[in-house]
């Protein structure tokens, strides 16, 4: 088992099925990298079938999702600053939170914004004059 792993179980912070399926994960995925260790750890933790015609870990693409998103903000294509958003901000947002940012400010002031482009979750620049 995993060091603390037991003091885990006694304190019902994790279940032993859940924690099973976590080190038969973990050696499923360090199989390639390490294969006769892998095999080793395989047989130890009972495991009969053979390591390598077991089924890959299915990916969860709800708990892979960004809640946060930092995009970088430019003027005239120069970096002024990095703003933090939800991953679900709409476009307004994001551009109201890259006009509050002090270093946009200063770099538009005085300045009339001729467009903006914004690049879904990765990017807004604001053409000036």
């Amino acid at each position: 088992m995993l060091y603390g792993a037991e003091d885990a179980i006694a304190r019902n912070a994790v279940s032993k099925p859940f924690l099973a399926e976590v080190q038969r994960d973990l050696v499923l995925l360090l199989a390639p990298f390490a294969p006769y260790l892998a095999h080793e750890l395989w047989e130890m933790l009972g495991q009969k079938e053979n390591l390598f015609k077991a089924p890959w870990p299915q990916y969860d693409a709800a708990l892979a999702k960004e809640e946060e998103l930092e995009i970088p903000v430019q003027i005239n294509g120069k970096l002024r600053g990095k703003i933090v958003v939800s991953a679900d901000a709409s476009e307004e947002h994001i551009l109201e939170r890259a006009l509050a940012e002090e270093k946009v400010q200063a770099a538009i002031a005085g300045k009339q914004i001729v467009k903006k482009i914004y690049v879904s979750g990765k990017l807004l620049n604001l053409v000036v004059r």
